[in-house]
């Protein structure tokens, strides 16, 4: 994987964009952020999250941490980038590297129509840390690629769904929301705005994993991630799900107008 634009971060100062390392090698701790509208949203957020996955890989901070949120804000102007992702990386032999990569955005008839999806079967080893596994990415890419999907759902070793290949998942019955158990997956940003929402909305919320041949009993289905925000699953495999499920709407309506403040 490599940075676009112009400019990166690279252990304690910004750089040429020639001076970058590829990026996305097995065990690198990385953290995505998108920039909307010049401004990078829930920064806070995310770095407590690469902070979190740094130490549960029994690595160190990188000596630029305490900057990153003006140092990201200077590479944004470096760069002119204004809708992108950028993304945070420290590889295991200790170097910080940062900078924009090509964003795959849903589409507009995406976010109205849903995507399918299709499951693999796969675990992290570290589910709760955001480390890179290169052979589950490849897979899933592979799947996505086969199948022309935008996502692909992982599926563990006692035949639960998990999460997305890069993304959580939810799935909601009658006027409850299930969400997977916190110790089996990657805490997501935008997962934890939603159930924040959840709690504000007084939407009831159950902590459990939906079993794959069970998926036909839900109403409806969306994945969650930064770049994604809500994306609504219309089927999973050959299972159909309602993308205009009243739960799910609300939801959406409510992290954009979330996000709509926070870039104000």
């Amino acid at each position: 994987m490599y940075f676009i634009g112009s400019s990166i971060i690279k252990d304690t100062e910004i750089a040429p964009l020639s001076s970058q390392r590829t990026t996305g090698e097995d065990g690198e701790v990385y953290e995505m952020l998108r920039v909307e509208k010049g401004k990078p949203l829930f920064i806070a957020d995310h770095l407590a999250r690469f902070r979190a996955s740094i130490a549960s890989a029994g690595m160190e901070l990188p000596a630029i941490f305490d900057k990153l949120p003006s140092t990201i804000e200077w590479l944004i102007l470096c760069n002119g980038m204004i809708d992108n992702d950028l993304r945070l990386c420290l590889s295991r032999d200790g170097l910080f590297q940062a900078g924009f990569v090509k964003s795959n955005y849903p589409t507009d008839e995406q976010y109205k129509n849903g995507i399918a999806c299709k499951l693999l079967n796969a675990q992290r080893e570290q589910p709760t840390a955001k480390i890179y596994h290169a052979e589950m990415r490849t897979k899933a890419m592979q799947q996505e690629r086969i199948n022309s999907i935008f996502e692909v759902l992982l599926v563990d070793n006692d035949s639960y769904i998990t999460e997305g290949s890069r993304s959580n998942v939810f799935f909601v019955k009658g006027d409850t929301l299930f969400d997977v158990p916190s110790d089996r997956i990657l805490h997501g940003i935008i997962r934890d705005k939603v159930l924040h929402i959840c709690s504000q909305l007084n939407i009831k919320v159950i902590s459990e994993a939906v079993h794959k041949e069970h998926i036909a009993d839900y109403d409806a289905c969306f994945v969650t991630s930064t770049p994604m925000r809500i994306l609504p699953v219309a089927m999973v495999e050959k299972c159909k799900f309602d993308v205009h499920n009243q739960i799910l709407t609300k939801l959406m309506t409510a992290l954009n107008q979330e996000i709509a403040n926070q870039i104000k």
